[in-house]
């Protein structure tokens, strides 16, 4: 299979993680919708980590995430398993611990959340891209395009949903746009 499909194949994992999460997050779907999406994402993180050459960062990314504790729900609890278990199926990738450790700190680093003047740190992730560039020095530039890919994937999805809310909330409200407020509910006593 040539490296492209696996370029495609990223992009397509990073879309489909961000679907989940919306749905998890936004839309609070049934679980049902959500597990064959977790399936599909799954199958594809471990297929690029067992085949692609860029295999190590996404690898790496996966362990920064059980690190991270940021595995915290059903459906990608099961996506990640269905990675591990592809994985298991179709083989390890010949492993360089440096690099592979490389790519995990990276990840780590991009899963923390940050206060202060370092906030968009949280929100724009920036260590493991970053780190990517750094290894174009050393001829691997398949890393930060499949770490590209994947991100260009997830923020698309991103954008997608944030203006069809947008447009939905248009809609709903005669081409004003309404901000909703809590108002706190009071209990009979």
């Amino acid at each position: 299979m040539t490296e492209i499909v696996f370029f495609v194949l990223a992009f397509l994992a990073g879309l489909l993680v961000k679907v989940v999460d919306w749905m998890e997050d936004d839309r609070k779907t049934s679980i049902w919708t959500k597990m064959p999406l977790a399936l599909a994402y799954g199958l594809l993180i471990g297929y690029i980590i067992s085949a692609a050459s860029f295999g190590l960062i996404f690898l790496g990314a996966l362990l920064a995430q059980v690190l991270a504790r940021k595995i915290d729900t059903t459906s990608h609890r099961f996506g990640f398993l269905i990675a591990i278990f592809s994985l298991l199926f179709l083989g390890f990738p010949e492993i360089n611990i440096i690099v592979l450790l490389y790519f995990m700190i990276l990840a780590f680093l991009d899963e923390e959340d940050y206060i202060g003047k370092l906030r968009p740190l949280t929100e724009y992730r920036p260590f493991l891209k970053i780190g990517s560039v750094l290894m174009i020095i050393l001829g691997r530039w398949d890393y930060f395009l499949a770490i590209i890919l994947f991100d260009i994937g997830y923020e698309l999805f991103n954008f997608i949903s944030k203006k069809t809310k947008e447009k939905k909330e248009k809609e709903n409200y005669g081409g004003r746009v309404r901000f909703r407020t809590k108002v706190p509910v009071q209990r009979k006593r």
